[in-house]
């Protein structure tokens, strides 16, 4: 029985210090690479070309609906909690115009979408070029994963309010 006792207090033990280097090395350690306005144009410019480009094709345009979405709130030093919402108008290219039926059936898909995730950022991530990059990316990303083919080929802010 002491046996046991010892090897659970070893296990424990181990968990525990597990636990605490793997805090020790995220929160202190780790630091991770700024995102730039460079790099994410050139990962933009590098999904872009994926897309192939018939000369024929114009490309469509779809507007989407003025969203209004609660962010993360965020809780201040003084260990009150501050709320803050983002008002977005923005619209979507698609590669064909043929193709704008395609995203006219998921639709109100992509708009779930969008909403799920403003209400995962926090003010300062969209407060910054960066985060909007982030954010954009995101949808078309998201939104071709979705349709299985790379049919949105940018996101245009037509309003971007944060509050």
């Amino acid at each position: 029985m002491k046996k046991l006792g010892l090897i659970l207090g070893l296990v424990n033990t181990l968990v525990i210090a597990g636990v605490l280097g793997l805090f020790v090395y995220t929160k202190m350690i780790y630091k991770r690479p700024p995102i730039t306005e460079a790099q994410q144009r050139k990962r933009l410019s590098s999904t872009q070309q994926k897309v192939e480009v018939v000369h024929n094709q114009k490309k469509g345009i779809v507007p989407l609906d003025a969203i209004t979405a609660n962010l993360d709130p965020y809780t201040g030093p003084d260990g009150k909690q501050k709320l803050h919402y983002v008002s977005v108008s923005l619209s979507v290219e698609i590669r064909d115009e043929k193709e704008v039926h395609k995203f006219e059936e998921i639709k109100p898909i992509v708009l779930d979408q969008i909403l799920q995730q403003l209400g995962k950022k926090k003010f300062e991530d969209l407060n910054q070029v960066q985060g909007r990059y982030l954010f954009r990316s995101a949808i078309i990303d998201a939104t071709n994963a979705y349709l299985k083919e790379p049919v949105i080929t940018e996101v245009y802010f037509t309003d971007f309010l944060l509050q």
